[in-house]
């Protein structure tokens, strides 16, 4: 039997509507509110012995490429039709849903929304070859809710070394100087985010980032009616210490990059945490890949704000026209001067 609700005025199927943020039957275009969306989420505390939750039903999601429809079921309900155009050769097994989020950030941007998004970052790219448009417009692009931690914390670190700075004396030589620092510092982090699955890095994850405490909602299943979910691979115990080693990086690069030295010598920092909370999340990414020349490219969607992470290729003659073109501006130039300047 599946999950997903029923039109009470038609019987068609109730997905989730990004424009208005409620339920939306996809035959009579019905509204039905979703009851939990105005509660808003805290995070918890971490300790040694945190966990996040098991759903008491396991539910597993399929989506079918004929219709385009995505249908939830309890995993012990085998789904070899779909409910909705009755088509049974075109149906996907996605995901086991078996560890529910404490939160999530609803699909604000549709589909239509996104890809014009993808047009218009393309579009800044000057070098993008010209037919890169029509090629992304063509491919496929996904809405799928990616699981994410969101961490509140503070880290104090100590840090020493050797300073060494060099100047010109007035007879032209080359010194030194040396000084020895011992000194510390504290930082505090406020909805940092880590990734907690496979189809994103943390690092695109917080690029496209922008995502805050106030738009996390506490979590219900019917935000995915209509929609894929991620699974979790990385529990909360294992993305801690991963969140710690970025932070320590981080936080010793921008103490390297603050101290007043043109060299530094014997480095080392040692950063502990305090107060570290946490929060379990479904975030909405678009995602998608389009080749050119044989290569794929991927690329991302933040689906609340829509700011977009990605790589796009390179025309070889556009950059070639480029050079070439200040290459005879500058001899111009150079022409110019040696005609005239004197």
């Amino acid at each position: 039997m599946t999950t997903s609700n029923k039109c009470k005025n038609c019987g068609g199927e109730l997905i989730f509507d990004a424009e208005t943020q409620d339920l939306k039957c996809n035959h009579c275009s019905s509204l039905v509110e979703i009851e939990s969306k105005n509660k808003t989420l805290e995070k918890k505390v971490f300790t040694p012995s945190s966990t996040i939750s098991t759903s008491k039903t396991k539910y597993t999601q399929f989506s079918c490429a004929t219709c385009g429809r995505k249908h939830i079921t309890t995993s012990d309900t085998s789904l070899s039709r779909c409910p909705f155009c009755g088509d049974s050769t075109n149906l996907t097994k996605n995901v086991n849903i078996e560890y529910l989020p404490d939160g999530i950030i609803p699909f604000k941007v549709d589909k239509k929304n996104a890809i014009s998004r993808l047009l218009a970052w393309i579009k800044k790219r000057k070098f993008a070859p010209n037919n890169l448009k029509h090629l992304a417009r063509n491919e496929s692009i996904t809405g799928i809710y990616t699981p994410a931690y969101f961490y509140d914390f503070d880290c104090y670190t100590k840090y020493s070394g050797i300073g060494i700075k060099s100047y010109r004396s007035r007879n032209g030589e080359i010194r030194t100087t040396r000084q020895f620092f011992n000194s510390s510092r504290t930082d505090r982090y406020q909805d940092y985010i880590e990734s907690a699955g496979n189809s994103i890095s943390s690092d695109k994850l917080r690029s496209i980032g922008g995502y805050s405490k106030e738009s996390i909602l506490v979590y219900s299943m019917e935000y995915l009616y209509g929609w894929l979910g991620e699974s979790v691979t990385d529990l909360i115990q294992t993305n801690v210490p991963k969140m710690k080693k970025t932070i320590e990086i981080k936080v010793a690069q921008d103490i390297r990059m603050s101290l007043p030295y043109d060299n530094i010598e014997n480095f080392s920092a040692s950063t502990t945490f305090s107060d570290i909370k946490y929060a379990y999340v479904y975030l909405p990414i678009w995602k998608g890949r389009y080749k050119y020349k044989s290569k794929e490219y991927s690329y991302f969607i933040n689906g609340e704000n829509g700011k977009v992470c990605g790589k796009a290729p390179k025309s070889f003659w556009k950059i070639l026209g480029t050079t070439l073109l200040i290459l005879g501006i500058v001899g111009t130039i150079i022409y110019i001067i040696a005609k005239y300047g004197g």
